[in-house]
């Protein structure tokens, strides 16, 4: 969009941001209560939460720049068509949903996701019906009472979801009691797998305590009970966090005294020390050379071997 948006536009993106907000932090409190989500729905609150703030302040300085009373209030962002299904079928009201207005900042991804989270709070009643038109559901056929695959083709004039059933082209106006998300790959967020725990030494600063755990007075009960044991569960990987690197350095500073001072150095030609001489080593290929003794020029003393004696009686008499 070129130029600059107008007060109108900045509420209603404003109004689309928060309710994408609030649909990501029900996301995010899906799951176990032991483990925290997947870290691309926390960067996606985080975006989201970012922009938000961005927006309310480009709102305020065009609010405090407009020299005149407020604009009139925007036009609605859905299509209203009065085409009819047919001359005895259910006549439709809406039958384009409304544009999914996101920031430029989000990847494709995510605002795929939100768009199925959308589809799926609309199908169970927790946000406009709108939301999901052109979504594959399952509906119930009149006929046989039986629940068939079909596509929401538009809303009706009572608000009801008209169904186009797939391979028939038979079409229903149906309530929230005749709809339900259709299960499988487009079902929706199905959680995921939490982050691997760092290892000893690494940044113990990255736990901290984020922002959507911030304990609301909307919260109801429920919602407090989960957040609370996430805030104690971050808490306590902090001081396991901090414990494991406080080991980590006393190891380290015990093998490096056993590399300094308090080890053996080896000597060798590997080593590149030199051996010291000792006090009795001589020279060499020097003849006659001893060591610890003191010979005083004299040779050795001849060896003799011994003889045996052989005593004659000899008679007293």
């Amino acid at each position: 969009m070129s130029g600059l948006q107008t007060a109108d536009e900045l509420s209603e993106n404003l109004r689309q941001y928060r309710e994408q907000l609030a649909q990501v932090e029900q996301l995010l409190m899906m799951g176990s209560d032991e483990e925290l989500p997947g870290q691309d729905l926390q960067d996606m609150y985080q975006s989201l939460a970012e922009v938000i703030q961005l927006t309310e302040e480009l709102l305020r300085d065009t609010l405090a720049a407009a020299a005149g009373p407020a604009v009139a209030a925007a036009a609605p962002v859905a299509d209203v068509a009065a085409a009819a299904a047919g001359p005895s079928g259910p006549v439709a009201r809406i039958i384009t949903p409304p544009e999914l207005n996101l920031p430029a900042i989000l990847p494709a991804s995510v605002a795929d996701q939100i768009r199925k989270a959308q589809v799926r709070a609309a199908l169970t009643g927790q946000a406009p019906a709108e939301w999901a038109i052109g979504a594959q559901c399952q509906a119930v056929y009149s006929a046989d009472g039986e629940y068939y695959d079909g596509t929401v083709e538009a809303i009706s004039e009572n608000g009801n979801f008209i169904v186009v059933f797939d391979g028939y082209g038979n079409k229903e106006e149906l309530g929230l009691t005749g709809i339900r998300p259709k299960p499988g790959a487009d079902e929706g967020y199905r959680g995921v797998a939490a982050p691997k725990r760092k290892r000893v030494g690494e940044d113990e600063g990255d736990l901290k305590i984020h922002k959507w755990l911030t304990i609301k007075e909307t919260d109801d009960e429920k919602t407090k009970a989960r957040k609370k044991k996430l805030i104690k569960s971050i808490k306590s990987k902090q001081r396991f966090q901090k414990m494991d690197v406080a080991q980590a350095k006393k190891q380290d500073n015990w093998q490096s005294f056993l590399k300094g001072k308090g080890a053996k150095k080896t000597t060798g030609f590997l080593t590149g020390q030199i051996k010291k001489e000792s006090m009795f080593s001589v020279p060499e290929g020097v003849a006659g050379s001893k060591v610890g003794v003191v010979g005083s020029g004299r040779a050795m003393t001849d060896y003799v071997k011994k003889q045996r004696h052989e005593f004659d009686e000899v008679d007293e008499d």
